[in-house]
């Protein structure tokens, strides 16, 4: 029983391992963001930190229509303020 239990760890090491390397892997070229992109984006962030210092509550609509960017674009925001611990992204339950 011991050593079926040893198997299945050393197993499970082996899949975590797998898992580590491949999140480690580089993204093609492609999807990744050019510097003037990634300056954009840092100024839409800290133009979004400032909203929230300035108001109670946004949302990714008033984050889209005040930085005059896609709704899409403002989700992308909003999650990325969740992650700073700035906020935290909330959905209407229908």
């Amino acid at each position: 029983m011991a050593s079926a239990v040893d198997i299945i760890l050393k197993k499970l090491d082996q899949i975590e391992e797998r898992l580590k390397n491949l999140e480690e892997e580089k993204s093609p070229s492609i999807n990744k963001p050019t510097s003037e992109e990634k300056n954009t984006a840092d100024s839409f962030l800290i133009q979004a930190v400032s909203l929230i210092n300035q108001y109670e509550e946004i949302s990714a609509s008033q984050l889209a229509s005040t930085l005059k960017i896609s709704t899409k674009k403002a989700e992308e925001i909003m999650d990325q303020l969740e992650k700073l611990g700035l906020g935290t992204c909330y959905t209407k339950e229908v």
